[in-house]
Order: C-alpha cells, then structure tokens, then sequence
C-alpha cells in the first residue's frame, strides 16, 4: 500500500513514475498503469533478498536507457545490491526487530525457531540494512520513532533523515452503519473488539487472547486477516475457555474495512514492533477508539485518539479495554478526538508534497536542480 500511494501520488502531480515491482501470476512483465510505467521481475518463491537481488540490474537497466531523476526504494534493505545513487524508507530495522520481543526476535515455535530468526536477522542487517543506509542518499522515515531507531542503532547523522509520514486515502474511510455487518457475523448485543493486520508474533495478538480471558462474557474479538498458520494456534490457546468468542473474518476487501472499523467499540493494536501502523489511521478515521502498546510507532500514530499501555502486557491491556467498554463518553470522546487527528495529519497530498521537497533537496545538492 506505501509505495502504490507514493507511485500513484507522484504521478497524480505530474512526474514520469517507473515501478520495479514483483512478478505475479498472469501479469505482463510490462505494461503502463494509470500513468505509471510498471515493470515486474521474476523471482519464485523466494523472500524480499531475492526480490532485491533482481530488481537491482532492472533498475540499473533502466537508469541506462530511460534515467530517472530520483532512484527511491521503497525499503532500505531492498538496495543491498543496488550501486547507483538512491533515496530509500524506513519502516523497522532488523535491529529492533532482533529485540522486540523481550530482548528477543519475535518468532513462532520453540527455541530452534528463534536460533533461527535470530541468524536470519543478524544476517540482514550485516550484509543488507547497514550497507545500504551508508550508500544511500537521503533516507525517510515513516516515523519519529523509527527515524530514532535508525539513528540511535546504528549512527545514521540525524541530518539525512527526513520524517514523513505515510498518507492515506482518508476519503474511503468514514463511519458507517454496521448492522448489517452484525447481523451477518450473527452479532446480536455482544461488545466488538477489533484487530485488523497480518496475524503474525510481532501483532502480539496472544497478549490481546489473554485480555480477553479478563473482560466480560460478552465481549468478542473479531479478528480482520490472514493468519501465520503456527501463530493462529498460539493465540487459540491463550484464549482458552474464550476461543468460541473468536470471530474470524480473514481476507476483508478495502471497501468492506469501514464496516468493521465502525462495528468496533474498541479497536486494538497489541503490537510488538510498528513502524507506522496503517490500520490505527483507518480506525480512528472510522470514528473507533484505540488501545495501542508504547512499542515503535504506534502511540505517535494514534496520537491523542488512543490509550497506550506497555507491550506484551495483557492486565493492562484488560485494563484499558475494560474501561473503554464501560464508558461510552469516553469512547466517543477517544474516537471523535482521533478522527480530527488523523484527518489533519495523514493527508495523501501532504505526504507527497513532502516527498516532493526531499527529492528537489537531492537533486539540488547532485547539481541537478530541474526547477
């Protein structure tokens, strides 16, 4: 979702965009798409190293034939291969996500899975991360936070990185009627808790599982996206006795996500490790209050439309949640006080305006300044 906003933004304002992206199935290695010049490079099954492998002589190719102003990766460690001049994003560096989790890389299974996330992070960062962010040009960060993290873990100058944060399409996002959403997931009056996200270790979905164990029986989570299959099972059983008030959605189309947003009487983020946090914008947008963990980004993307409470602690989470749920003052308050936040502040074209500036900045100081 960041780089189709940046790409389609930039185009929306009238520059030549070119897209190396991945190869899916039945799609044209090439074509133009609203605008923007699509090309897709192959890779199998392989992970985001592969990608970053192939996607380094594609773009080297272009900037022979067609070369663009701005080279910008959408995420510094897909430029490990990449010798040409480069802006690159911050998102989470392998650094915190080494840490995340009580010192330790976040992980599904024993303690051979975490020998093994521990090595394929270390690995990340020596040979992909900090390479590219001390040939990278300029660097921006989604996030105060991140940006901190960058530059406190591994002495980034403060000067080369630039916060903005990401926009979104605000217009899409609105409160809307969900009885019908109710009556189709066979809601009657129970109380909604909300996730929506990848439901992997860093979501921290397991604190959330016991949480509920403390609130009241009729209280449900309902649970919008896909599952690491080993995860689902940890969470399943941190709910216990309260796993029949699990409601899985899976998959929800954009279109459908204001319905769930506006169905939740607390939307939840148990986060490990964010460094943004897409859907605490959509939910507040929404009108939904939030519970949030002090973990990344998370509190500095809600801002004042959430309660925050620490990581990987379900009685605060219970806490939280449980007041909320008791107070429909404040839960108004929380949501209504967000919306104007997130309304104010994550605007599609304040971000690329921003973006606009770092890129004038660059080519400025390359000598290059096209006006």
């Amino acid at each position: 979702m960041y780089g189709e906003t940046l790409a389609t933004g930039l185009a929306s304002r009238g520059h030549e965009v070119t897209v190396v992206t991945r190869q899916r199935p039945g799609a044209p290695r090439h074509e133009r798409l609203a605008g923007i010049e699509v090309h897709r490079v192959g890779i199998g099954r392989g992970d985001w190293p592969e990608f970053a492998w192939a996607a380094a002589p594609a773009v080297a190719r272009l900037q022979r034939t067609a070369p663009s102003d701005i080279v910008h990766f959408a995420d510094v460690h897909l430029a490990w291969r990449y010798r040409g001049p480069f802006v690159a994003s911050l998102h989470q560096s392998f650094r915190q996500r080494l840490t995340s989790d009580a010192g330790h890389a976040y992980h599904t299974g024993g303690g051979l899975a975490l020998w093994a996330k521990t090595q394929y992070y270390r690995a990340s960062l020596a040979w992909a991360e900090k390479p590219s962010l001390e040939r990278a040009q300029h660097l921006i960060s989604v996030s105060r936070a991140t940006a901190e993290a960058f530059v406190q873990g591994y002495g980034v100058p403060a000067e080369r990185v630039t916060v903005i944060p990401t926009g979104i399409d605000l217009s899409r996002l609105q409160p809307t009627d969900p009885a019908p959403l109710r009556r189709r997931l066979g809601l009657t009056n129970e109380r909604v808790l909300l996730f929506v996200g990848f439901c992997s270790p860093r979501k921290g979905l397991e604190y959330l599982a016991q949480a509920l164990r403390a609130l009241p029986q009729d209280v449900r989570l309902v649970v919008v996206g896909r599952w690491q299959p080993a995860y689902r099972q940890r969470v399943l059983e941190a709910l216990g006795p309260r796993r029949e008030h699990l409601i899985e959605a899976g998959y929800v189309p954009d279109e459908e996500l204001p319905a769930y947003y506006s169905l939740a009487h607390v939307f939840v983020l148990p986060s490990l490790l964010e460094g943004f946090g897409i859907p605490l914008v959509e939910a507040l947008a929404c009108g939904a209050p939030v519970v949030t963990t002090s973990a990344g980004a998370s509190a500095e993307t809600a801002g004042p439309g959430a309660l925050v409470v620490p990581s990987r602690d379900a009685a605060a989470l219970a806490e939280a949640i449980g007041g909320l749920l008791a107070s429909p003052e404040e839960r108004d308050r929380l949501g209504a006080v967000g919306g104007r936040w997130v309304r104010e502040r994550y605007a599609i074209a304040t971000m690329i305006s921003a973006y606009e500036g770092v890129y004038q900045r660059c080519l400025a100081a390359a000598g290059r300044d096209r006006g």
